[in-house]
């Protein structure tokens, strides 16, 4: 990509640098989101599945200085960016980028080896979405490549024993996502987002941890939006200052 092609966006007030194409999928509040709902531990290692230009990633490394991080996505366009934004952010020492797509196998280097695996996955279903105003590159970010079963399948394994997923997706999504996590892990938590009070949630994010039996548990939600449409202060807390989103 050319300078004409991408913008540079900033993320968490200002702390993170984040280069991604101008047209085509692009960093979102979600992206913050998931970043904020990972847990992780001292010399932890974490993979952001479908990283795209990183926002998760790059996020979650300003956060918590003492992990090891990778982000992996299947277009190498965006593994660019990637690398580019790692370079930018002063990430080099603990952020790795990887190009493969979830539709192959896991890699034998990738399998069981994180403590965390999580992931923004495309939301939309193949056959079942509406892609005629999308162009190539949102549509290939957005629609699943593949079902999002065999997607939580793949960040299973690449899950070590113990190790926790956590998802972004669609709040009408959930009767899909449960029964698929529930394969591989545990300890099920969701946490509703909701655009402002009262109104229903369109987001959720999810949580599991391989092999463990706990009974699902639904959180309690975040609130985006007050009655001005302006953020919460709970909002804030997560997408300006880089606060961590626990349930």
């Amino acid at each position: 990509m050319t300078a004409t092609t991408e913008t540079d966006d900033r993320l968490l007030g200002g702390r993170v640098i984040v280069r991604q194409p101008r047209d085509g999928f692009r960093v979102s509040v979600d992206t913050v989101l998931l970043a904020a709902a990972v847990a992780l531990v001292p010399g932890a290692r974490a993979l952001d599945v479908g990283c795209g230009s990183g926002g998760a990633t790059l996020c979650l490394a300003a956060r918590v200085s003492d992990v090891a991080l990778v982000g992996l996505d299947r277009d190498a366009d965006m593994v660019a960016c990637l690398d580019a934004n790692i370079d930018a952010n002063g990430f080099a020492d603990r952020v790795t980028a990887e190009t493969h797509d979830v539709a192959a196998a896991v890699p034998d280097h990738l399998r069981g080896g994180f403590e965390h695996v999580f992931s923004n996955p495309p939301y939309l279903p193949a056959g079942r979405a509406d892609t005629r105003r999308l162009d190539a590159a949102r549509r290939a970010a957005t629609v699943e490549s593949v079902p999002v079963a065999d997607w939580i399948t793949f960040m299973a394994r690449c899950c070590c024993p113990d190790g926790q997923m956590t998802l972004i997706h669609r709040a009408d999504r959930l009767e899909e996502l449960l029964p698929a996590l529930a394969v591989h892990a545990g300890t099920i938590r969701v946490l509703p987002v909701w655009p402002r009070e009262g109104a229903p949630a369109k987001r959720v994010i999810v949580t599991a941890r391989i092999g463990a039996r706990a009974p699902t548990r639904i959180c309690p939600g975040l609130v985006l939006h007050d009655e001005t449409g302006s953020y919460t202060a709970a909002a804030l807390r997560l997408i300006h200052e880089g606060a961590a989103l626990e349930f």
